[in-house]
């Protein structure tokens, strides 16, 4: 079928529209696509979501045959109707490499007629799909697109559609022959419907692709239903090819016997004339030696000419191809970037590994063209996106804060807490309790009960459950005193907490939170801090409270509000916990803090469940406590008779 279009070369013959398996080309066409081109790329693809995943892809075949006989490869493809994530991801690869596999897999016939034919099959074994394709052999190109997508050429002030799709999804086709300094844009329909001819007008007045489309991102990035937006802009350029001089060193026509013989014939007539004259053999040689000299001159200064321009043919060939790989390198990694803005969502260990592969692409490309621009802003686009992820530190040595030697010999550290700006430190074997200033480094010992197990922050006083019941310590008195006594219906407590001078006992054993209100004459009777039937808490190892609860049980981390529990997950955690045992948050903290000795790290997670920072350090197998200072930047870490230091930033 023939298909028709707009075009601001119709005149003069340069393009023209064909059907499957037709092409029309002049003679003088023919000879001058011998002529050899490179293409500057540019793309622009609206973030996956909605249902729709858009990907922009070129190929530059390495193989010679590949390169001869099908030429580079270019695509537009989008795929509508399908779910966000890894499988998006994986069905828009699969698409990519069946068109690869039909347009490159058989070498046999026209390159139109193949482009043609692998749109048509791929379209029609994929639903929801537009491909909006391009070949380039040379100067020759064949456009194919399956879908509403649509052509666009710029040559010299001329803009118009070469080619545009339809909507009865059969596959429109077209050749022709590009000229230097061309621009032709492949887009998908939702692309033409954002961007409109004016908006197009004003970004190819440039003769960079790069800059064109990164005045049309505005149009694009971070608007509402851009997800099937997707487009590839091509600049035409010449290869330079280097033709070298020969030269040619003239022969003599006379040798030396030759330049004689006038000479020779001219004593002869003397001599017939004058024969009384005694016969004296004589010759005049010419003078050969300047000219000599001037030949080797010029031959020199030729071969130094010829050796210029062959360095720098050389050096500019060296160069362009360093340029090509380069833009090659950078569509690469640009592709990975946008699937793993995806794969994050679900899969953060898949989404790093892909923005690791990128890097590896650019930091490649950059090395054979430094500072190059497009490489640049992907190697920016990677640290925004590892900042939105969250960052990993791995600490070979950590500072010790405090040996608490320095403070008794043989002290040691079962649990810590916040008192103010000091950390009132319980040593469960000597049965006391150490105060530490934590900007003085000063300390005051203060006697606790026997046998403590932890120990919670008061305002200006610590509490600590025991055997006999929870202890009050008065570290300025230096006095501690029984306050609320042993209750033989606790079960197993795992954990003491407190808010706002109240105490709350985490006992698995029953199930329950137990809270304690703090009044002028003590504390009163125990209380279900739970409205509800809590969850099984059979689990539980710790919490902490900012106003809400947060209990950490198993693997897995609760959210309690008003005594009821609400929806809170982990999200994009680069691996699931091993075997956490303290988490630690505040009224003044943004982060919820998780210590985990299995896998020897702390992670700092938002208090909406977004994974923000992980710190890996071997010595925290050994830790058993944890407190940070977010406002100073500092995490304390407590491990026997040592308290380390670790800077957030």
């Amino acid at each position: 079928m023939r298909v028709s279009f707009s075009s601001p070369f119709k005149k003069k013959g340069r393009w023209e529209v064909l059907g499957v398996g037709q092409e029309v080309a002049s003679e003088k066409e023919v000879a001058k696509a011998k002529e050899e081109f490179f293409l500057e790329v540019a793309r622009l693809v609206g973030t996956p979501k909605d249902g729709f995943w858009s990907q922009v892809h070129s190929y530059f075949p390495q193989e010679e045959e590949k390169k001869s006989k099908r030429g580079d490869l270019l695509a537009v493809l989008t795929i509508a109707g399908v779910e966000e994530g890894i499988e998006a991801v994986s069905l828009g690869r699969e698409v990519l490499g069946r068109l690869h596999e039909e347009y490159y897999g058989d070498l046999e016939g026209s390159a139109f007629e193949r482009l043609a034919e692998a749109v048509k099959k791929v379209g029609k074994e994929q639903e929801g799909v537009e491909i909006v394709a391009a070949s380039v052999l040379g100067r020759k190109v064949c456009l194919a697109i399956w879908g509403e997508g649509m052509v666009v050429l710029k040559r010299g002030t001329k803009l118009g559609v070469v080619l545009k799709g339809e909507e009865d999804f059969e596959p429109q086709t077209a050749s022709g022959f590009l000229e230097e300094g061309d621009l032709f844009l492949l887009g998908s329909r939702n692309f033409f419907q954002a961007v409109g001819e004016e908006d197009l007008k004003v970004a190819l007045e440039g003769q960079s692709a790069v800059e064109a489309m990164e005045s049309l991102s505005p149009l694009i990035l971070g608007k509402e239903g851009m997800a099937g937006a997707a487009a590839l802009l091509a600049l035409v350029k010449k290869k330079i090819s280097w033709s070298i001089p020969t030269i040619v060193q003239e022969e003599e026509r006379k040798d030396y016997q030759q330049s004689e013989r006038p000479v020779e014939k001219e004593k002869l007539a003397v001599g017939k004339r004058f024969h009384f004259w005694p016969k004296r053999t004589f010759f005049v040689q010419r003078e050969r030696g300047k000219s000599k000299k001037l030949l080797w001159g010029v031959a020199f200064f030729l071969l130094l000419a010829l050796g210029v321009c062959l360095f720098l043919g050389l050096e500019r060939k060296k160069t362009e191809e360093r340029a090509k790989r380069a833009e090659e390198l950078g569509h690469l990694a640009e592709e990975k970037i946008n699937l793993a803005k995806d794969t994050y969502l679900k899969d953060v260990v898949e989404g790093k590994k892909l923005l690791d592969e990128a890097e590896k692409l650019i930091e490649e490309g950059l090395s054979l063209k430094e500072k190059e621009s497009e490489l640049m802003a992907l190697k920016g686009k990677i640290e925004e996106l590892r900042q939105e992820a969250g960052k990993e530190v791995e600490l070979k040595e950590v500072g010790v804060f405090m040996d608490l030697g320095l403070i008794e010999d043989g002290a040691f550290g079962e649990r810590f807490s916040l008192v103010g700006k000091n950390l009132a430190i319980l040593d469960k074997k000597r049965g006391k309790v150490y105060f530490l200033d934590i900007r003085k480094k000063s300390f005051l010992v203060v006697d606790g009960p026997k046998e403590g197990e932890f120990v919670a922050g008061l305002e200006e006083k610590a509490a600590v459950w025991g055997k006999e019941g929870i202890w009050e310590i008065d570290f300025k008195n230096r006095v501690s005193s029984l306050k609320i006594a042993k209750d033989d219906s606790w079960r197993k407590i795992v954990a003491l907490g407190s808010f706002g001078n109240n105490l709350y006992l985490l006992d698995a054993g029953a199930g329950d939170l137990w809270r304690y209100l703090a009044s002028e004459r003590g504390y009163g009777g125990k209380k279900s801090w739970f409205l509800v039937k809590p969850p099984d808490l059979t689990g539980g190892k710790d919490m902490a409270i900012d106003g809400a609860v947060w209990l950490l049980v198993n693997k897995e981390i609760l959210k309690f509000n008003l005594g009821k529990q609400v929806d809170f997950s982990l999200k994009r955690m680069p691996e699931e916990l091993g075997e956490p045992v303290k988490i630690y948050t505040s009224l003044e903290s943004k982060g919820v803090y998780i210590l985990d000795k299995g896998r020897r790290k702390i992670y700092e997670i938002d208090k909406e469940g977004n994974f923000r920072a992980s710190w890996f350090w071997q010595g925290l197998e050994g830790a058993t406590d944890l407190v940070v200072l977010e406002d100073e930047g500092k995490i304390f870490v407590l491990a026997g008779t040592k308290i380390y230091e670790i800077k957030k930033d």
